[in-house]
């Protein structure tokens, strides 16, 4: 039950969260950048499985690995980790459950958009991917924060599942990464990488243990613990 897994303290204290533009140069180098000074003693993505080994074999069959510069910041940020004990946490929903949870909240009448609940939701133009390059984050987030807007007022059941369910499992799975920790009387860091529309959701959660048990419940969540994927050195 998630009600035992969470403390009532600022789980912020213990998750550092970047925030990132997903296969931009500069969030990969971002994300090469964050592991470096903050040597997490884990990682947590916003992905699940399925994503993650999909990922990892697409850059392991890439001819252009060992110089490609625009490779996913999740897999990067992982790479990044090096020859160290570490655990890298999966956070997020299956694309699976996503999909299945919009179809199940969406009147007949929206059962268009479900063709468009793939990875990912929508897409930035190329002029934003220039400027999110260039460091102009503030201005993308801007026009993302919009799209968003327009997206809730639109289509709210596509906005709950896609922001407000996802932020709640993946708020609650960090608090449950930071608790096992504690309880072990353990050194926790979370380095914490999702997409930027996530991040303020996400660390609002954190900061109020009570509201993640809350939306868990409101929004008829399952809770499940993270996927760990456990890397060992190799001395």
């Amino acid at each position: 039950m998630v009600e035992a897994e969470i403390l009532n303290v600022d789980y912020n204290r213990y998750v550092k969260m970047l925030g990132t533009a997903h296969f931009t140069r500069r969030s990969l180098s971002e994300a090469y950048d964050a592991v470096e000074k903050l040597k997490p003693t884990d990682l947590a993505v916003e992905l699940d499985l399925q994503r993650f080994q999909f990922l990892n074999l697409q850059c392991a069959n890439c001819e252009q690995r060992s110089s490609c510069k625009g490779r996913c910041e999740f897999v990067g940020a992982a790479d990044a980790l090096g020859n160290v004990d570490a655990n890298i946490w999966l956070i997020d929903m299956s694309e699976e459950e996503i999909s299945t949870r919009v179809r199940r909240l969406l009147p007949l009448s929206w059962q268009w958009w479900t063709s468009l609940v793939s990875f990912p939701f929508w897409h930035r133009d190329v002029d934003e991917t220039e400027l999110w390059e260039r460091g102009l984050k503030e201005e993308v987030l801007d026009r993302h924060t919009e799209r968003l807007k327009a997206l809730r007022a639109r289509a709210p059941h596509v906005w709950r599942v896609l922001i407000d369910e996802r932020n709640a499992l993946m708020a609650a799975r960090l608090g449950w990464i930071v608790t096992q920790k504690l309880n072990k009387g353990e050194k926790v860091e979370v380095l914490t990488l999702t997409g930027a529309a996530h991040v303020e959701g996400i660390k609002e959660l954190l900061s109020s243990p009570y509201k993640i048990k809350e939306d868990i419940r409101r929004l008829g969540l399952r809770f499940t613990a993270p996927t760990l994927i456990r890397r060992v050195s190799v001395n």
